[in-house]
């Protein structure tokens, strides 16, 4: 009796094994989709997140500042001239005039912020006979008028508006 001998049978091909890579990486994918989704996703019972202002609402936005302008004419009248005219002029800068003749105007427009004081300001020296008159006129409304009659005398206008 003899001894058959074993024949390995013919490997066989490995069919599905691409298959089942592809599988596996999109599970694999899936899943870090749906864990990243989980911790990003808000969530309806979690606290707020704390803010520089001691709250857990998030600090306000301030409101942007409010401008106001005011159309401000500034008038001198007389027979003679002025001397050393002093007015306030853009926000609370000073300007000057060493001598003007008569009748003598400046119009500004007077920005600043809403709800603030303002300080209208009109000066000048007499510069001889005769009277000297001064006036305001803010939004076209006089605010202020005044007069000096005396030679080489001062003449001043002033309003202070909020």
């Amino acid at each position: 009796m003899g001894v058959v001998p074993t024949v390995d049978p013919a490997p066989r091909e490995r069919r599905g094994s691409g298959s089942i890579v592809l599988v596996a990486a999109l599970a694999v994918m899936l899943v870090m989709g749906l864990a990243t989704w989980l911790v990003a996703a808000p969530r309806a019972n979690a606290p707020e997140p704390a803010s520089l202002n001691g709250t857990g609402a998030p600090a306000a936005v301030p409101a942007p500042v409010q401008r106001v302008s005011h159309a401000v004419t500034y008038e001198l009248s007389g027979a003679t001239g002025a001397l050393n005219i002093t007015y306030v002029a853009q926000g609370s800068e000073i300007a000057q005039v060493a001598d003007a003749a008569t009748p003598w105007s400046i119009s500004i427009d007077h920005v600043s912020t809403a709800g603030s004081a303002q300080y209208f300001l009109l000066s000048a020296q007499n510069a001889g006979g005769g009277t000297l008159r001064c006036r305001i006129v803010v939004d076209g409304k006089v605010v202020s008028e005044a007069s000096a009659a005396a030679p080489q005398g001062v003449v001043r206008c002033s309003k202070s508006m909020s």
